[in-house]
């Protein structure tokens, strides 16, 4: 007997991990809307460009939400102007300690906390049962809120907070970057890599020195 489908809103950011989870949603279950929000980000134009594609190619529903308060709160190089993103070289990008810094340079109070709590919110409007987002295993070593644990306490939490009991949901929390890419590949659907933007910088063309960007450009080498 086959597993239903489920009815999922998915928190689309046009990068490669939050991409690749509206591919595996398309493929095992219902995406019913992609929810990219401009939380103040430097690349929030990139990012909608980007989502507005992938939820075009994938013949879903796309809504922008305005939470610029969020990027106001400031500290972090992703909102503000007078904090420089960090580079990375290549060969840094498993070492702990230089991550650790990077992550603390880019970190954004608890960005994907309201996240999913707003998502949450739309979702049990629209009797979805459940919210995906984009974690990784590699990213969670240094970012705590792409973890699977932050994915259980947040399901436990919306158990409470929500009537429908919507669900935190995520295809690739235990894949690294390149284990997403290769089943990426694998789906029957060709994956739109061109679309993804996973750069910390807006622009015409991703800066390929950040570390999204460097992320990005190992796994897809």
């Amino acid at each position: 007997m086959e597993t239903p489908r489920r009815k999922s809103v998915i928190l689309l950011s046009g990068g490669l991990d939050s991409s690749a989870n509206l591919a595996f949603t398309d493929y095992f279950d219902t995406p019913t809307l992609a929810l990219t929000v401009d939380y103040g980000q430097r690349a929030a134009k990139s990012e909608v460009k980007a989502s507005a594609a992938f939820a075009k190619y994938y013949n879903v529903p796309h809504r922008v939400l305005d939470l610029k308060w969020l990027g106001e709160l400031g500290g972090s190089a992703l909102t503000s102007s007078s904090i420089d993103v960090p580079k990375i070289a290549s060969h840094l990008l498993d070492d702990q300690k230089t991550t650790e810094s990077t992550a603390k340079q880019v970190w954004v109070p608890n960005r994907n906390g309201v996240l999913i709590n707003v998502a949450a919110a739309i979702a049990e409007s629209m009797l979805a049962q459940q919210i995906v987002v984009g974690f990784n295993k590699e990213e969670a070593a240094t970012f705590p809120d792409n973890s699977s644990p932050f994915l259980g306490v947040s399901t436990l939490a919306l158990n409470y907070s929500t009537s429908t009991k919507v669900k935190v949901a995520c295809y690739t929390d235990m894949m690294v970057k390149t284990e997403i890419v290769q089943a990426l590949r694998n789906l029957p659907k060709k994956f739109p890599f061109e679309l993804v933007w996973s750069c910390y910088h807006g622009g015409e063309k991703m800066c390929g020195e950040c570390e999204s960007c460097r992320r990005f450009i190992r796994a897809t080498a």
